[in-house]
């Protein structure tokens, strides 16, 4: 089967930093302490912050070298270049002054030569990430090869998947070098990592009169959620390429010890004073686009009528329950018309969340199951509360290393029926919600203002 390269990973074999990559006969490097352990800096220039903590919680990262100039390495038939060692774990020694070092010394030497080596590393480990989706996931591949006497380097990080529940998303950085042992043997290799995922928040405020909102769960409907990561193309302070890429919502919604969201007339009334609705889950991580995604068309969209109707477009959705002035709830809708689906939780007096709840004919269970065993009574200090999910659209092309802080204005509306239920995008109450997106924090970007069109 032929391999198709892409034009980053093929512009490698001009750049001069890669230039031994073109198979040569190996240079003997001399007297300099030939077979001495590789080892690593780490620097996360220009970023205070990573959704896990700060560059100094970086304890450990994977390494992969890559030694093209290695003839022993390099298949005679296909030209394909085997890895000089693959996914290392390298840990940060606090007593060597913060190198990261293995206790793989014999695989991770400097060989006896003068040949550039090439290193990509990575942050969470594949293994890590593999736990909050499958053993599908993850998967590195080395693409490398050398033919007519050019090398191509070609190494990547294939299915890396964004988790179903925001809570499980993580922060992924990956940097590129390069060297040799005359170079870097003392001083150690370079490892200038840098966040290849968009950082995306959500906040809200309110200063209806009319309404007092709760919020209890948060949907980013299709970001970009899977993709294969190409390590080759961080070169020049150019990111990594996110290539075969798909897009299937995310979401998270509020679990045992988070607190609802109270939006009122006494609580979070301004811009200024936007709360946070990510609950304990913290910020979305999605694989960044490419191309911009537009705004989801709800009731308008043309493809509306088709059977099992879905959407490629961007929307949130902001699972939710409404009361108006009278403390009557006004959505989920009191006669229910549309027979929409719930999300039902039993909350305390106080607004944190016990335990999600399931309601078959009129009891509530801990599973969706009807048993005795799992049948839940509510005590005396909590109620069940039933929540519905509210869409806005909005249009993004969202980049990496970027946060994005949304700030959703629900003074003038409660937004539409989620693309999931009966009759997708009808206004719920009101008709408009506008949005509000600042772009801040890892890089330097600018504001945009983004108003959900009055149906």
């Amino acid at each position: 089967m032929e391999m198709k390269i892409s034009k980053y990973a093929a512009l490698i074999v001009i750049l001069p930093a890669l230039a031994s990559c073109v198979q040569e006969s190996p240079e003997v490097a001399g007297p300099m302490g030939s077979g001495s352990r590789i080892f690593f800096r780490s620097y996360l220039p220009g970023v205070t912050l990573t959704r896990g903590g700060t560059i100094s919680d970086l304890t450990e990262c994977r390494v992969t070298c890559i030694n093209p100039a290695d003839t022993t390495l390099i298949d005679s038939e296909t030209g394909e270049i085997t890895t000089y060692f693959s996914d290392i774990r390298f840990v940060k020694d606090e007593e060597s002054d913060g190198r990261f070092i293995t206790e793989e010394s014999d695989t991770c030497m400097w060989p006896y030569t003068k040949d550039q080596l090439h290193f990509f590393a990575y942050h969470p480990s594949a293994d890590a990430m593999r736990e909050t989706i499958d053993s599908e996931k993850y998967n590195l591949a080395n693409y490398s090869k050398t033919t007519n006497g050019i090398t191509t380097i070609d190494y990547r990080l294939e299915s890396f998947s964004i988790a179903p529940d925001i809570a499980d998303h993580v922060d992924f950085i990956a940097a590129y070098s390069n060297g040799n042992q005359q170079a870097n043997e003392n001083t150690g290799v370079g490892l200038n990592f840098n966040h290849q995922l968009a950082r995306i928040e959500l906040m809200a405020w309110s200063e209806s009169l009319r309404y007092d909102i709760e919020i209890a769960g948060v949907r980013i409907g299709n970001p970009i959620s899977q993709g294969d990561f190409n390590f080759s193309t961080i070169v020049s302070g150019q990111g990594g390429e996110w290539l075969n890429t798909s897009q299937t919502p995310v979401e998270h919604i509020f679990t045992t010890g988070e607190s609802i969201v109270y939006l009122g007339k006494t609580s979070h009334v301004d811009q200024q004073h936007a709360t946070s609705i990510m609950g304990n889950a913290g910020p979305a991580m999605v694989i960044p686009m490419t191309e911009k995604i537009e705004a989801w068309g709800g009731s308008e969209d043309p493809g509306l009528g088709t059977e099992k109707y879905s959407t490629d477009k961007l929307y949130f959705s902001v699972l939710l329950r409404a009361k108006n002035w009278a403390d009557v709830v006004a959505y989920p809708y009191p006669d229910d018309p549309y027979n929409l689906p719930k999300v039902y939780l039993a909350v305390r007096n106080d607004g944190m969340v016990v335990r999600r709840v399931y309601m078959i004919d009129g009891d509530y269970y801990t599973a969706d199951e009807k048993s005795d065993e799992l049948k839940y009574t509510p005590s005396e200090t909590e109620e069940v509360r039933a929540y519905c999910w509210a869409a806005l659209p909005v249009a993004a092309k969202w980049e990496p290393g970027k946060i994005y802080s949304y700030k959703l204005n629900y003074t003038n509306g409660i937004g539409w029926h989620d693309p999931s239920y009966p009759a997708p995008g009808t206004p719920i109450i009101d008709d408009r919600v506008s949005v509000n997106v600042e772009v801040s924090d890892w890089k330097e970007g600018t504001a945009t203002d983004v108003s959900v069109p009055r149906k």
